[in-house]
């Protein structure tokens, strides 16, 4: 018999916490048993997502640990610090072995749990509110779009509008199925033509009830069954704009700008104003309280972490375990880092009024700078929050296919849009009169400043195909950018 971990909710009045992730494991179940009831959906939906809030996945090393560090986004003080081998790329040593195994083991374990649902919902989806049917199953086939193509931003091929050869390339299973038989790796265009499909499907799926509002019980005309708070917090949920929002990253990674834009565009047009807009401010409240440090309102995607600091606490501050020394396991800024990014000696007056700066930075010396994105604030409302896909990115998708089709004046329209809402004076504004190669520059430094802790800067080089990046001597290449495939996977597939 099938079975399948199921994580229920905690205990409380769902009507009260307005929680659905405040979850706790209790047991396994088969899924025979599960899926009874619609209840047994909701409740295995919402498993899924708290299985991806691993610290071995996107509650760190996807996002603030080894991706990040693969980027180069920290200065590594030395030999002894815990990342200092993935820094350098050294992807035999065990401590990188481990953590990007992980990564592999852990999204699989999710798309598993996703493909339960999405193999079984059909069965019962005449018994069950079109509403939920839909939004149900276009979630989960949404995550397992969004779940194996970070697998592939992670272990297939970058560069790919310049390098097509790397789509003939066998690299990853694309899972579909709930099932103990093995699947065979696909090619690079067999595995991300499944990635769109399933990334379109959801988006049928989901368009009727979730593409306008997401906070009305009532869209288009139907009724959106809502009683029990399911379908609130939806930015902490795949919905209808993290689809569109992976498709933006998907069709870039092809080289297909026009799809790209297209996508992003409706992010930035019609998802705005119902379910993210750009952060009004709320950083420079004075009180800690009250700070929302990860601009949370531009979430377009994110995932409930509990207890989050805890364990991103001993990379973030300033000393180590005794109070006294310095730490050096931190993952912070150079003070050549911060230079080169604010611009500070040449443009004083622009990066003292950019929130990222400002704001986000704790200078603790000329050499040093820690990162304050995941500070904890008992009380605040926007602790334990992992942005996973933002709405500047979308912007930066807009700038980045512009300036590729050769229109670097539309391109740095999106660049300055953010800037603007990140505090800085139009008198910094970058001039229209950019050229191509001065705008891809200027995009680079934006992913930097903009996602640091977020996982992505790893991707964007090698999207590009960047052949050196800041921070390392390093000649980037496949044997770099493609990182191994665990070796467990290759013995049992046979290497096939």
């Amino acid at each position: 018999m099938k079975r399948i971990l199921v994580l229920v909710l905690a205990v409380c009045s769902l009507s009260a916490c307005k929680k659905w992730l405040s979850i706790t494991p209790k047991s396994e179940i088969s899924s025979t048993e599960l899926f009874k009831s619609e209840q047994g959906y909701k409740d295995a939906l919402i498993g899924t997502y708290l299985l991806m809030t691993s610290t071995n996945t996107y509650g760190f090393e996807s996002t603030v640990g080894l991706m990040d560090v693969l980027g180069q986004q920290y200065a590594m003080p030395g030999s002894t610090h815990p990342y200092y081998f993935a820094s350098l790329y050294q992807y035999d040593q065990l401590s990188v072995i481990s953590k990007k195994d992980n990564i592999w083991s852990g999204n699989y374990n999710v798309i598993a749990n996703l493909n339960n649902i999405i193999n079984t919902i059909d069965r019962d989806k005449n018994s069950m509110n079109p509403a939920n049917y839909a939004l149900i199953k276009g979630e989960a086939m949404g995550l397992r779009a969004f779940l194996h193509f970070d697998l592939y931003r992670t272990f297939g091929y970058g560069n790919l509008a310049n390098s097509p050869a790397g789509l003939t390339e066998k690299t990853l299973p694309y899972v579909n199925s709930y099932s103990k038989e093995i699947t065979p790796r696909a090619t690079g265009q067999a595995f991300l033509d499944s990635v769109q499909y399933d990334l379109s499907r959801a988006a049928d799926l989901m368009a009727k009830y979730d593409s306008v509002s997401v906070t009305q019980n009532t869209q288009n005309g139907v009724i959106i069954p809502n009683a029990d708070h399911f379908y609130d917090n939806r930015k902490m949920r795949f919905n209808y704009y993290a689809i569109r929002a992976t498709q933006a990253r998907v069709y870039l990674w092809l080289g297909k700008y026009d799809k790209a834009i297209q996508a992003a565009q409706e992010v930035i047009t019609k998802g705005q104003g119902y379910l993210v807009s750009f952060n009004g401010g709320t950083i420079n409240n004075p009180d800690p309280v009250n700070k929302d440090y990860t601009f949370s309102t531009e979430h377009i995607f994110s995932l409930n972490v509990q207890n989050m600091y805890d364990f991103i606490k001993p990379y973030i501050d300033q000393f180590g375990p005794d109070g006294v020394n310095t730490n050096y396991s931190q993952l912070a800024h150079s003070g050549t880092v911060a230079n080169d990014l604010y611009e500070i000696n040449s443009k004083p007056g622009m990066s003292l009024s950019d929130y990222r700066y400002k704001e986000l930075y704790k200078k603790i010396s000329s050499t040093n700078y820690l990162l304050l994105k995941f500070t904890y604030v008992t009380n605040s409302s926007y602790k334990d929050r992992m942005p996973i896909i933002k709405l500047p990115e979308m912007y930066y998708i807009l700038a980045e296919c512009y300036n590729e089709m050769n229109d670097p004046a539309s391109a740095v329209t999106y660049l300055n849009t953010v800037r603007i809402n990140r505090g800085i004076s139009p008198l910094y504004n970058l001039p229209a009169t950019l050229g191509k190669e001065d705008v891809a520059a200027e995009i680079q430094k934006e992913y930097r400043k903009e996602l640091v802790s977020e996982g992505q800067l790893f991707y964007f080089y090698k999207r590009r195909g960047n052949v050196s990046i800041p921070g390392t001597a390093k000649v980037m290449d496949n044997a770099v950018y493609v990182l191994p495939v665990p070796q467990a996977e290759t013995d049992m597939s046979g290497g096939h």
